[in-house]
């Protein structure tokens, strides 16, 4: 079992970072990364609108975030194309991507099988995160995994269907005697507040989300403390989906980020957002 807790730490003050700007400075729900000077042509790339620091659109309409701030960087090395980024709910983001609206959408994703099939998954990564269980501090002290909490039969804040998340658990759930019950609960459209809310009411008992997104941070805007348990359920690489359609575009963000990533920019950036390189979570 992989260990996060280097990196759990740099999320508990995220609160502050939730208010800072990122590299943008334009308003509205699409902000495009540069003009289509030059033969560029424009592509509609979508990020969540409502997961701090990953991505989101504060109430100005601007958006922000690690991933934004990857795009911008991505963008300025394309030689093609040219991003127009626009936020939008997760289940927005699978619409756009489904029908072809968008050409490229993150939301922390995760590979795995469907999206190998759905889409064109550039080789080098745009970040990387931990998937682990959320607890109420006063609540954590006797678990340590997910076993802990199955064995236990304590409730499961509903997962998105879509989800990385989700797929990683019915997985487990089979590989384990299916001790989640016959099937992962699931839920769409719940923001991450909304998760970490019914932990406070008691609804449920834990939740389960990527450690790039910063439930410490939401649950102390409601004077709550959550804890994440020491063991994470799997690390993953992070990465863009790009419509299958568009090879091309696909091939300019794989080369663009194994640049970013060779000259130290994506580490830049994460340390800017989460106080540590999240990428050595891949090298343990």
């Amino acid at each position: 079992m992989k260990k996060w807790k280097t990196y759990a730490a740099g999320l508990l003050i995220l609160g502050a970072a939730v208010g800072l700007a990122g590299c943008g400075s334009s308003e509205g729900g699409s902000q495009p990364a540069a003009s289509a000077a030059g033969g560029k042509t424009p592509v509609k790339v979508v990020v969540s609108a409502t997961e701090p620091p990953l991505s989101w659109q504060d109430e100005n309409g601007k958006i922000q975030g690690y991933e934004y701030d990857v795009l911008q960087a991505v963008n300025q090395n394309l030689k093609s194309y040219t991003m127009e980024i626009q936020a939008v709910p997760p289940a927005t983001e699978d619409v756009m991507m489904e029908s072809g609206d968008a050409k490229a959408a993150t939301e922390g994703y995760y590979v795995n099988k469907k999206r190998q099939e759905m889409y064109l998954i550039p080789e080098n990564p745009i970040g990387a995160s931990a998937l682990v269980i959320y607890m109420p501090k006063d609540k954590a002290g006797s678990y340590k995994n997910l076993t802990d909490v199955a064995n236990a039969k304590l409730k499961m804040v509903p997962n998105r269907p879509n989800g990385g998340a989700f797929r990683i658990l019915t997985d487990w759930n089979e590989k384990n005697n299916k001790i989640l019950g016959d099937m992962v609960p699931v839920q769409d459209g719940l923001t991450p507040a909304e998760k970490v809310n019914s932990l406070l009411t008691g609804q449920y008992d834990y939740l389960i989300y990527p450690n790039n997104v910063g439930m410490e941070a939401l649950a102390q805007k409601d004077n709550f403390e959550v804890v994440a348990l020491p063991e994470a359920i799997q690390v993953n690489k992070t990465v863009i989906l790009v419509n299958k359609n568009e090879k091309k575009l696909a091939e300019e963000i794989d080369a663009a980020l194994k640049k970013l990533k060779e000259d130290g920019t994506l580490s830049k950036i994460s340390e800017k957002w989460y106080h540590a390189d999240l990428f050595k979570l891949l090298d343990k």
